[in-house]
């Protein structure tokens, strides 16, 4: 490690002390310094590297507060891509299916991933179908999903999973149309194709450096997909190959109950500064949609149930995140299980989160008593923009209205791999710019919030909410992670936004990603 000085930039620190320098002296991969590039080269030793940034904007790395990294990685990378913008129609996706199957061998699965509403982009305006997909192939089972929780299956994935004949025993809050293959909620139960240690490693170093650490983004909120893939992070780190770093929030039940996590006697923030464990997160409500694709509801526990995970979560000192949309019923029941919880085991400084219940239009005394009891309410502003089409009373992402009750909102990006466009944080910042849908439909335009607010919420607001506090601000004694931009984000015109020229990713003092 070394002294790195990065002088003659135009700095947005997010440091409310300090909101504005030219440079900063790093050491050791953190800010020691922050002031005027004359005092920084005063102070930096002999020896020291310096960068001139040459009046170029900076600001912190960018904190993805909520995503799934190695399911997006993984099937970005080996599962065929049938998003509309590469084929147009429904037509041009099954001919991408029928040369796929054409090097396939006959029975081995082919899992295709398509846009979220896909109906809505195509030519032929409607849903892909099993008759489609038949038209492709019927010596292997497929299936396209549109978004994770809704897909579509041929006649032979129908028959190799037993729907076809009734001796299937689906997931609860799952459902199959069996003449259209249309489904929902299958997405972990289906037996498809698994990915060794080492091909989800290279998925995450390859398709993280492309899709994430190019764009500015330094840390993610990780909602690990498979045990494997959890073991492939701790390879990236022994290797140093991690693309940014990365806190892991466990699935419960996917990947344990919360009595076996807490077991473990780890709390939120072991790790490193590389690697690190977040806490839990569940459902509580949260099947998400209808076959068709609108909002429904599912409660996933009762009262009592939830209220001793919670309970269980809190006093292991792991930090909860508890999924309620579509419903404001689940959001009260996540509410009244962290009051609980912390009725008996106080934690000052819990976070723990209520997600989606910021994609909603909640009532606003449900937010006050959210904030009260130091829950922080999260929403996912691309929503707007890819669901607002589909169901536009569920994608008001109501920012303006989070910020003016003093709420602080995380921002995500929620990404599965089913909108790749989401990954890119300035997709995101867009999104709360325009607040547009997809069409290009205005949605709750009210809310929609100013690019300061929106870089704030990309930065410190989500590294606050995901208890990452030596991040998401360029200060003294926090970790050396920017973004050297090619343009003022405050005078970028709003259309160019999405495409902001980000010239280099910097972790650690260290270039990731571009040149400088």
């Amino acid at each position: 490690m070394r002294d790195i000085a990065f002088v003659d930039g135009s700095i947005r620190t997010m440091d409310d002390h300090a909101p504005h320098a030219e440079a900063l002296l790093v050491r050791d991969g953190r800010i020691v310094r922050v002031g005027p590039t004359a005092a920084i080269r005063a102070a930096a030793p002999p020896g020291t590297e310096v960068v001139d940034l040459r009046g170029r904007h900076v600001i912190p790395g960018f904190v993805d507060g909520h995503c799934h990294l190695e399911l997006s990685a993984t099937h970005l990378a080996y599962a065929l891509h049938c998003f509309a913008a590469d084929h147009g129609s429904l037509a041009g996706i099954v001919a991408a299916v029928d040369r796929t199957a054409e090097r396939t061998p006959p029975g081995e699965w082919i899992v295709g991933r398509a846009d979220f509403a896909l109906h809505l982009l195509v030519t032929e305006r409607r849903p892909l179908t099993r008759a489609d997909l038949d038209a492709a192939t019927t010596d292997h089972p497929v299936v396209v999903f549109s978004g994770l929780h809704i897909c579509t299956l041929n006649t032979a994935a129908l028959e190799a999973t037993g729907i076809l004949d009734g001796s299937a025993t689906l997931p609860r809050g799952s459902a199959v149309e069996i003449e259209t293959g249309r489904a929902k909620e299958l997405w972990d139960w289906l037996p498809l194709p698994t990915y060794e240690r080492e091909a989800i490693a290279t998925a995450v170093r390859d398709e993280g450096r492309a899709r994430w650490t190019s764009r500015g983004v330094t840390t993610v909120a990780e909602l690990p997909f498979t045990r494997e893939g959890i073991r492939a992070f701790q390879l990236l780190r022994r290797r140093r190959e991690l693309p940014v770093r990365l806190a892991l929030w466990l699935h419960v039940p996917r990947l344990g109950s919360v009595r076996e996590l807490t077991a473990m006697g780890l709390e939120t923030g072991f790790g490193d500064e590389w690697l690190s464990l977040g806490g839990i997160k569940l459902f509580v409500d949260g099947i998400g949609c209808r076959i068709d694709g609108t909002p429904e509801a599912d409660l996933k526990w009762d009262q009592e149930e939830l209220d001793a995970m919670a309970l269980e979560a809190h006093r292991a000192g792991l930090q909860l995140w508890m999924h309620v949309a579509p419903t404001v019923e689940a959001a009260e029941m996540a509410l009244l299980a962290v009051q609980r919880a912390q009725a008996a085991a106080p934690w000052d400084d819990h976070r723990h989160r209520i997600e989606h219940i910021g994609d909603m239009r909640p009532d606003p005394d449900l937010l006050r008593r959210i904030g009260a009891a130091g829950i922080i309410p999260v929403t996912t502003p691309q929503f707007t923009y890819s669901y607002g089409d589909l169901a536009p009373d569920e994608a008001a992402t109501p920012l303006r209205t989070l910020h003016s009750m003093g709420l602080r909102p995380p921002g995500n990006s929620d990404a599965t791999g089913t909108q790749p466009e989401a990954i890119d944080p300035w997709h995101s910042i867009w999104c709360a710019l325009a607040h547009v849908s997809r069409s290009g439909t205005p949605i709750c335009p009210e809310e929609a919030i100013g690019m300061e607010e929106a870089l704030r919420v990309m930065t410190r607001d989500a590294a606050h909410a995901c208890h990452l506090d030596d991040r998401g601000r360029l200060a003294p004694g926090y970790l050396a992670d920017l973004v050297v931009l090619g343009t003022d984000p405050a005078t970028v015109l709003l259309d160019e936004v999405p495409s902001m020229p980000v010239e280099a990713t910097v972790i650690g003092g260290e270039v990731a990603a571009g040149s400088l």
